[in-house]
Order: structure tokens, then sequence, then C-alpha cells
């Protein structure tokens, strides 16, 4: 059922080429979130690979033409501890020099300079701002609304972050939440490459909304998702 939906959204798009997606599902992802954005891909006939801290190297980010840090723990040091400083120069390069990355939730809190910018920890330092930072306290999913494209939509968010008031020089906001006016999404650039920050997981399905007891009223932004990815 869930496959022959995202046929139905990409049915009248015109692809592209067909690439080779790198998805990481290693540490500190959570189960079943790289698979659920690798199904988006493969919908649109590009080819997915997955990669861990065992197989991300300079090798295999040569092989893709866009990498994605999907959703994960609260805490995004499960994924830095986990990654060598060599792989995660690796990542940087592969995007300075014409890659693409997707960052969601977990993803875009990893794309900032820093894990802590207390402790100055290195994160991956895609986007000049220091440190990510959570949009709400509660770690509890829930939808929160979002202005997006001149509508208020309702967003599947699970301790998803906001990417501050002032979007980075050149970078572009795609969303922001309606209470507080911060960034839920932008697009930029790092280098060559593009860098697509998303807080929010618009790529949630019924199922996730089923199982954390989330009305559906609104419905789901999956199509809002699919549209996203031409953007890489």
């Amino acid at each position: 059922m869930r496959h022959l939906l995202l046929l139905a959204l990409f049915a009248l798009t015109p692809f592209a080429q067909a690439r080779t997606i790198g998805i990481f599902n290693g540490a500190g992802t959570c189960e079943g979130c790289g698979e659920t954005v690798g199904a988006f891909f493969q919908a649109r006939q590009d080819k997915v690979i997955y990669l861990n801290e065992k197989t991300l190297s300079a090798a295999t980010l040569a092989k893709i033409q866009v990498y994605v840090q999907p959703g994960g723990s609260d805490d995004i040091d499960e994924t830095l501890n986990a990654l060598r400083p060599a792989q995660i120069r690796a990542l940087r390069q592969f995007v300075q020099q014409g890659g693409s990355y997707l960052g969601i939730c977990a993803g875009a809190y990893l794309a900032g300079r820093y894990s802590d910018a207390a402790s100055r920890k290195p994160a991956f330092g895609l986007v000049p701002i220091n440190e990510v930072d959570a949009e709400i306290a509660s770690p509890a999913a829930t939808l929160l609304p979002v202005q997006w494209q001149g509508q208020t939509r309702w967003f599947y968010h699970q301790s998803a972050p906001h990417l501050g008031k002032t979007a980075p020089a050149g970078a572009e906001i795609l969303g922001r939440y309606q209470r507080s006016g911060r960034i839920a999404a932008l697009s930029t650039r790092f280098g060559h490459g593009k860098v697509l920050l998303v807080g929010p997981h618009l790529e949630a399905g019924r199922d996730w909304y089923q199982a954390d007891g989330l009305s559906l009223q609104y419905g789901t932004a999956e199509a809002d998702f699919a549209r996203l990815l031409d953007r890489l």
C-alpha cells in the first residue's frame, strides 16, 4: 500500500536522469527512518545504497550524488562519536565539490558547526550556525503549525530543530514554525554543493501518525517532501 502511494505521488513528475543516493543508517539513526526516505528516491527510479560508520568513506561517497542523514537519536553525539574525523572531512569535501546533502531532523542538527557550541565539539559544519537547537523542549511526537509556501501546514514533529530566525547569507527559507517564527527548513550552498535541511518529518506516512496517536485530519506531508527532492 505504501509503495503504491509513493508511485502515485510521482506519477506525473518528470524525472531527471537517475542518480545514486547514499543514505546513512548507522549509529544514531532511528529504525526505519532511512528506509522511509529511501522509498521516495526509489519511486523516482534512483538507486539507493545504505552507508554506516563502517562503510562511509571518500571512496563510497564518490559513487553517489546525494547523501542523506535521516532522523535519529535525540543526541547527535551518538553519530559523531561513531564517525572518525576523516569520515566527516570526506563528507564535507563531497558536498563542497558538488554533492548534495539532505539532513532531516537529526541530520539538520548535524549540519551545524558544533554539536555543542560551549564544548566546541565539531559537527559536520555545512551551515554557518554554531549550534542547531530544538524547536520545543518536549521529545514527544506532535504536530506543529508551519508557514509553508504561503499556507499554514501541520507537520509531524519529534525533537525537531529550528535553524534560527535569520537565514545564513544566500540561503532560501522554505518554511517557518508559526508560533516562534524560527526557520523550520532551508536550502543553501556549501562550496559547489547543495544543502537541504528540514526540521519536521515531512516524509512521515500514516503509519507514523497512527503509531504515535496523532490526528490525520490535516493529512500527511508526503507530497510536500516528494517535491522537496527536486531541489537536490
